[in-house]
């Protein structure tokens, strides 16, 4: 796959405080500036999440409505 990068222009306090976000969260820099350009896009990463969400709220109904039947 072929790759290329984006620079971009921020000031440094909002560099740093990014930084210290992902590094707080565990996670990579790349990795959320990507996941961030594909929710924009409105790529799969945010109807993954979507879907995820859906099937969460099914199972509550589940138990909801077993708890009402019982």
């Amino acid at each position: 796959m072929s790759e290329s990068r984006l620079n971009i222009r921020i000031s440094p306090d909002k560099k740093d405080a990014f930084y210290q976000k992902v590094k707080q969260d565990g996670k990579n820099a790349t990795d959320v500036l990507i996941d961030l350009i594909d929710q924009y896009l409105g790529s799969k990463a945010e109807y993954g999440e979507i879907l995820e969400l859906r099937q969460r709220v099914e199972k509550l109904e589940e138990v909801l409505l077993g708890e009402i039947a019982a």
